[in-house]
């Protein structure tokens, strides 16, 4: 029996192992397909030969890394089902909590190449997508393994890819991570690469950065990470924090919460004063108070990510101006936007109707240009 689990492992790695050298030692001719944000013309086919047209996402669904994205819409042709479109743009199954689709590698090459790997349904259908444009397909194997090598290369700019299944019986999901990919202009810097969870007590994970050593073993590496689910398990051991929301209490009071990975506790400082501490619960949550001079026009606030030893291990600057504060003075709500948001999502999360993004331009208008283009440390107000 194990001598048997260790021939599924092997052929598993091998599998994986063939996709990266196809991805990563091709040097043929490659179509490249924009980022869904920036052009509404571009075309796709699927494994099978059918093909469909992708449309620029015009509904606030940017990412707020600086560069459009899709709304995370299910391709054309794909037999995504149409109640599972609104779950795309959360990056959740409608129906289970607990997804059964993993996203375990996720690796990018300067020329934009790709490669994805993953779980699943045993034999289940993946398709992975960028707004309305079919990146590729394959079928999960008898154990739920599943490797995709992208049809088209990624050209430059910031794509938000989503990753989708459907079993035997006709049942569709999403997995609960988009994966954000930012393609650099030159053709000869590693892209960045990170899972975008879309849960507010989560993280992303970064998986591959432009500063990353690359080895001659690089692809034998993740290759292995890939069969054995360690690539995510080692970027979310990372330590990290991040504000997300902000309101005022009574006496001038400023509370800020957020989230975090690892650590027990937050010191934060405003400016050169200090705002105030706190514990991080169980969750990875937090919440602190304190006051901010107003009488000046900026600050830049400083969360500082502690372990049980008071040691430093992670920490988040926050540009924050009095005006964007001004803006909660009613007792709006305000929210910190993070690499990865789109005013789609965010309207999403907190009304649960992603059309509602308008109310929130129409709150914001002298912050929002354009709804296709927020940027990460805006702060906004959520209109009642």
């Amino acid at each position: 029996m194990r001598f048997s689990i260790y021939i599924l492992v092997a052929v598993g790695a091998a599998v994986a192992l063939v996709a990266l050298a196809v991805v990563f030692l091709d040097g043929g001719e490659q179509e490249v397909v924009s980022p869904q944000g920036e052009s509404g013309s571009i075309t796709a086919s699927s494994s099978g030969g059918a093909s469909s047209s992708g449309g620029a996402s015009s509904s606030g669904g940017a990412s707020s890394s600086g560069g459009k994205t899709s709304s995370g819409e299910p391709a054309s042709g794909s037999s995504l089902s149409q109640d599972n479109q609104s779950a795309a743009t959360t990056g959740q199954n409608t129906e289970n909590a607990e997804t059964a689709l993993k996203i375990d590698l996720a690796q990018v090459n300067p020329d934009g190449a790709a490669v994805f790997a993953g779980q699943s349904e045993p034999n289940a259908r993946i398709t992975v997508f960028e707004g309305n444009i079919l990146l590729g397909e394959t079928v999960a194997d008898a154990n739920g393994e599943w490797v995709v090598v992208l049809e088209k290369n990624l050209g430059p700019g910031e794509h938000l890819v989503s990753v989708g299944s459907e079993n035997g019986d006709g049942k569709s999901e999403l997995s609960g991570l988009m994966i954000a990919i930012q393609v650099g202009e030159s053709g000869d810097e590693k892209p960045l690469v990170a899972l975008l969870p879309q849960s507010e007590t989560e993280l992303p994970q970064l998986l591959q950065s432009p500063d990353d050593q690359v080895s001659d073993d690089t692809v034998t590496s993740v290759a292995r990470a890939s069969s054995d689910g360690a690539s995510g398990a080692t970027a979310a051991a990372v330590p990290a924090v991040a504000p997300r929301a902000l309101f005022w209490k009574s006496a001038g009071e400023l509370v800020v919460t957020g989230i975090s990975r690892g650590g027990v506790g937050l010191d934060v400082t405003a400016g050169k004063r200090a705002f105030g501490n706190t514990k991080i619960a169980d969750d990875g949550t937090w919440s602190v108070s304190g006051t901010v001079d107003l009488e000046k026009a900026r600050r830049e606030m400083r969360f500082i990510l502690r372990d049980a030893d008071g040691a430093e291990i992670a920490s988040y600057e926050l540009p924050v101006a009095s005006r964007d504060l001004s803006k909660g003075f009613d007792g709006s709500q305000m929210i910190v936007v993070q690499r990865g948001d789109a005013l789609w999502r965010i309207a999403f999360k907190n009304y649960g109707e992603g059309i509602k993004y308008v109310d929130i331009v129409r709150r914001n208008a002298a912050a929002i240009g354009d709804p296709d283009l927020i940027y990460p440390n805006q702060i906004f107000a959520l209109p009642d």
